[in-house]
C-alpha cells in the first residue's frame, strides 16, 4: 500500500471513504471486497483520533444486557468474526470480572442467570475461530476466589463475582490499518492519509465527487465518484456539502483513559463501580453508578471512562490535568490499594464520542452517551443522491455497520461497479523463506509475531535483503530497522508520530527516551530524505504531542 495521489484523481471510482477511523476502514474494506473501486482518503493519519484511543476491548455483548440490547450483542458477535478473520493475532482472550453482592442485581443469582442469558444469545461465538482465541463460558466464583485475584476490594457486602470473557485488541492501531490493507492491497482499492475532505461535489441532485486537500503537497485535487461515504466521526459534520451537517449527535462527550505503569489484576480485567451516581436513562436494570474498567495491556493497566460534554474546536481535543486526576482520584476511591500518583500515569487516551442533549444543557452533567450506531441516507433526508453518514458509537461494532452498509447500497442497486478501472501493482516483498525459519524468527523477534502475526515473514524479508535491517533501533519496546523501513514503504508512515503511534507500539505506553527516537527517525531520514534539522523536528514533535496532547509529561526528553 503505498501513498500515491496521482491514483485519486486518474479515473472515476464507485465509493470515495471520508475518514480513515475504524468506521471508515471497515466500510472501506466492505465496499472493496464486494467489488466496488474504493478510495479512502483521512485528513491526518490512520486511526490517529477516536479509534486509537479506547479502552482496547472487543465486547462480547455481555453489557448490553443491562439494555436488553439483544440486537446489539448480535452485532458484537458477528463483528468479532469480522476481526478474527482480518486479525487474529491482534485479539487475545481477556478474562474479566464484576464483584457480586446483596440480593439485588448485582446478586449471585442474578448475576448467574445474566451469564446463562449471554452464552444463550452468544452461541456460536466461538465458530470458525482459531483455538487461541477461542473463550470460555461465564459463571459465577466464590468469594475466597476473587480476592486471590483483588485481595483490597472492599469484602463487607461481598459475595463473589461474575466471570465472564472478552477480548482485548493489544492494538487497535494496527487492527485499523489491517481493514486498509487488506482493502487495498487484497482488494485493489485505494488509500491516502493526509488528505482532507474540503466539498462535497453535486450536480443536480447527485453526487459527483470531493475536492480534498493534500495536505503533505498543499495540492487541491478533485475525487470524481457517484458515491460519498462520510466516515469522519465527530468532523462530519464538517465537510461542506450542499446538504445540512450530516445529522450527527446532539453533541459530543469527550471520554478520557488513563495507562498506569504497573498490572493491577493479575491478566483479569476488572469492572469496579465508581463512588459518585450516575442513571444510564437509556439502561433498563438501572445500576445507580458508572463502571469504571481495568483492562491489563502491555505490563500495564488501562483505566476508563469518565466522559464530559465537549464544545470546543475538535481539532484541539486535548488531556487536561483535571481529566487526569479526576480519574487518579476514582480509582483510589474505589480500589485504594492502587494507590496511583501522577507519576504512574505514563499514557493518556482521549476521544470524542456521540451524546445527547440534556433538557436542560449543564457543561457540568455526565453526559448520555448515544449507543447506536446508524447509517444516514441523504437521499432521504436532504435529497442529495450518493451521501451516506455513518454514525459510530463502538469500535466493537464497526465491522457489522460497514456490513449493514453494504447491504443498504445493495438495496439500492449501488453495488454495481462503473467497471474493473486501471489496476495497480503492490510491488510487495515476496517472501523466499521456509515457514520454519519464520516460526524461528518470530520466537527471536515476538513482538513482530504479535504485530504482523501471519505477515511476520514480510519483515524478515527485509532483514534478508537488505544489510543491516536486523538493527535493534530500541530495545523496550523493541523495534527494528526493518519495521520501519515496512512501514514507510508499505504502510503510509510519512512522520515519526506515524511510526512510534500507530505502526509499532514504541510509544504506546510511554514516551521512548530522545536517543531511542532520534534512531528511528534517523532510518526513516534515509528513506525520506531528511535532514538533520527535520530529524529533530520529529524527535520533538513527539515529546511535544505527550506534553500537549496526552498531558504527560516525559523523564527521559
Amino acid at each position: 500500500m503505498k501513498r500515491d495521489i496521482n491514483r485519486l484523481t486518474s479515473q472515476p471510482f464507485d465509493a470515495v471513504i471520508v475518514g480513515g477511523g475504524i468506521h471508515g476502514a471497515t466500510a472501506y474494506y466492505e465496499l472493496a471486497k464486494q467489488g466496488l473501486r474504493a478510495v479512502i482518503i483521512e485528513k491526518g493519519d490512520f486511526g490517529q483520533a477516536t479509534s486509537a484511543n479506547s479502552l482496547k476491548i472487543l465486547h462480547g455483548g455481555l453489557r448490553y444486557l443491562q439494555h436488553l440490547n439483544f440486537s446489539r450483542m448480535r452485532e458484537s458477535i458477528k463483528s468479532r468474526w469480522h476481526y478474527m478473520d482480518i486479525a487474529p493475532h491482534l485479539i487475545k482472550p481477556m478474562p474479566c470480572l464484576m464483584a457480586t453482592k446483596g440480593l439485588g442485581i448485582q446478586s449471585k443469582p442474578i448475576m448467574a442467570i445474566a451469564l446463562a442469558l449471554f452464552d444463550l444469545i452468544a452461541w456460536d461465538r466461538n465458530k470458525n475461530v482459531p483455538a487461541e482465541n477461542r473463550v470460555g463460558r461465564g459463571k459465577v466464583i466464590s468469594k475466597k476466589e476473587f480476592l486471590k485475584i483483588a485481595p483490597a476490594i472492599d469484602s463487607q457486602e461481598l459475595t463473589g463475582a461474575a466471570l465472564w470473557y472478552d477480548d482485548l485488541i493489544i492494538n487497535t492501531e494496527r487492527m485499523t490499518l489491517a481493514f486498509v490493507l487488506e482493502g487495498s492491497d487484497k482488494y485493489s482499492g485505494v488509500a491516502a492519509n493526509y488528505v482532507k475532505a474540503l466539498e462535497i461535489v453535486k450536480d443536480g441532485g447527485k453526487v459527483i465527487g470531493v475536492q480534498a486537500l493534500d495536505q503533505l503537497s498543499g495540492e487541491k485535487i478533485f475525487i470524481e465518484t457517484r458515491i460519498i461515504v462520510n466516515a469522519a466521526g465527530p468532523w462530519a459534520g464538517t465537510i461542506a456539502s450542499p446538504a445540512k451537517p450530516a445529522s450527527t449527535p446532539e453533541d459530543l462527550a469527550k471520554a478520557v483513559n488513563i495507562v498506569v505503569n504497573r498490572p493491577l489484576f493479575k491478566g483479569y480485567g476488572m469492572g469496579l463501580s465508581g463512588k459518585s451516581s450516575y442513571v444510564d436513562k437509556d439502561a433498563v436494570v438501572k445500576r445507580g453508578s458508572r463502571l469504571f474498567f481495568f483492562a491489563p495491556w502491555k505490563d500495564a493497566t488501562i483505566i476508563g471512562t469518565t466522559y464530559r460534554y465537549y464544545r470546543q474546536d475538535n481539532d484541539y481535543l486535548k488531556v487536561t490535568e483535571s481529566d487526569i486526576n479526576e480519574l487518579i482520584e476514582e480509582v483510589n476511591g474505589i480500589y485504594p490499594r492502587a494507590n496511583l500518583t501522577r507519576e504512574d500515569i505514563t499514557f493518556s487516551h482521549c476521544g470524542l464520542v456521540p451524546a445527547h442533549r440534556g433538557i436542560n444543557f449543564d457543561h457540568n452533567t455526565t453526559p448520555q452517551l448515544i449507543k447506536h450506531s446508524r447509517i444516514i441516507d441523504h437521499q432521504e433526508t436532504d435529497s442529495l443522491t450518493g451521501l451516506y453518514t455513518i454514525e459510530g458509537v463502538k469500535y466493537t461494532t464497526a465491522p457489522e455497520i460497514a456490513r449493514q452498509l453494504a447491504d443498504l447500497l445493495k438495496g439500492k442497486d449501488e453495488l454495481k461497479s462503473l467497471g474493473i478501472g486501471e489496476q495497480f501493482g503492490q510491488n510487495h516483498r515476496k517472501v523466499c523463506m521456509s515457514e520454519a525459519n519464520i516460526k524461528r524468527l518470530d520466537q527471536q523477534f515476538p513482538h513482530i509475531a504479535e504485530n504482523y502475526g501471519k505477515d511476520s515473514g514480510v519483515i524478515y524479508q527485509i532483514m534478508k535483503d537488505v544489510p543491516g535491517a536486523d538493527t535493534v533501533l530500541l530495545d523496550e519496546p523493541r523495534i527494528t530497522k526493518a519495521e520501519v523501513i515496512h512501514s514507510v514503504e508499505q504502510e503510509m508512515a510519512v512522520c515519526l508520530k506515524d511510526m512510534v503511534l500507530r505502526r509499532t507500539s514504541v510509544a504506546t505506553t510511554r514516551c521512548p527516551g530522545k536517543e531511542g527516537l532520534a534512531a528511528i527517525a534517523a532510518v526513516m531520514g534515509e528513506l525520506l530524505g531528511w535532514g538533520e534539522l527535520r530529524i529533530d523536528d520529529e524527535v520533538a514533535s513527539v515529546f511535544d504531542h505527550f506534553t500537549e496532547i496526552l498531558g504527560i509529561q516525559p523523564v527521559n526528553r
